[in-house]
């Protein structure tokens, strides 16, 4: 019986150690978190939460589907998707002004900085921030911000309360919004992309993009896509194989 109850704290001093350990890790490293997905209309946004745990510096978004690359979880993307924007919030929802895509950086040795014209449109069209010129670089204090991904037509307008541009266009809302006829900039005369399609380029007229978009979101301690089901994370394996190994111990001594 007193063997068995060493065996059991010692099982317990595992299992405390490896959630100890675990949270430390999680809190003590920054990291680049890469995510994808799939837009079907102009309207569509996707918003992603992160968390800096500490004043930090460096915290910063790249874009990599409107000319293509790799992306910081060595994933190869493809060009060819919409101008993406980003839209960024403080944790009361203020608006913080990341801003449109560009400006193009040439070959600066850093592929997180480097942005290159598409060779099909000649545009810069993916987003490396911050940027000299914008807002806040710097020190970023501990909080929680959220970040939105929209399709460069669809800016947010403000604060997060006061929603994105093309919803505040009447309704029903253009999913087709870029495509359409009398579209600025977008389209030929005539239409040479069908005016019920979505994602036509501003750089080059007439011409037709993806949904596809690509982010990584750099030097945080945590982020997510908010909707998404999230893939298991170091910390939760910890946890399990912490478990699993308690779980096991009690299952021998019975």
């Amino acid at each position: 019986m007193y063997v068995c109850d060493i065996k059991h704290n010692i099982m317990l001093i595992i299992l405390r150690t490896v959630i100890s350990l675990a949270i430390i890790a999680q809190c003590a490293m920054a990291s680049n978190i890469s995510f994808t997905g799939t837009f079907t209309n102009d309207t569509d946004i996707q918003f992603f939460t992160f968390t800096v745990a500490n004043p930090t510096t460096d915290v910063a978004f790249r874009t990599w589907s409107y000319t293509g690359g790799t992306n910081s979880a060595g994933t190869p993307i493809p060009g060819g998707g919409f101008e993406p924007l980003l839209s960024l919030f403080d944790s009361d929802g203020n608006g913080m002004n990341p801003g449109p895509s560009g400006p193009c950086t040439g070959n600066t040795g850093n592929p997180l900085t480097t942005l290159a014209p598409d060779p099909i449109t000649g545009g810069c069209g993916d987003v490396y921030y911050p940027t000299t010129q914008s807002f806040p670089g710097g020190t970023w204090m501990p909080g929680t911000y959220t970040l939105a991904i929209s399709m460069y037509s669809n800016p947010a307008v403000g604060n997060l309360s006061d929603g994105f541009l093309i919803p505040l266009q009447g309704t029903p809302v253009p999913s087709n919004y870029t495509c359409m006829v009398g579209a600025p900039g977008v389209q030929g005369t005539p239409p040479t992309v069908p005016v019920t399609d979505p994602f036509c380029d501003e750089f080059l007229p007439g011409t037709e993009r993806t949904g596809s978009w690509a982010l990584d979101i750099i030097n945080v301690d945590s982020a997510t896509q908010v909707g998404a089901t999230p893939e298991p994370g170091t910390i939760s394996m910890m946890l399990v194989a912490g478990i699993l190994l308690y779980t096991g111990a009690r299952r021998k001594r019975s």
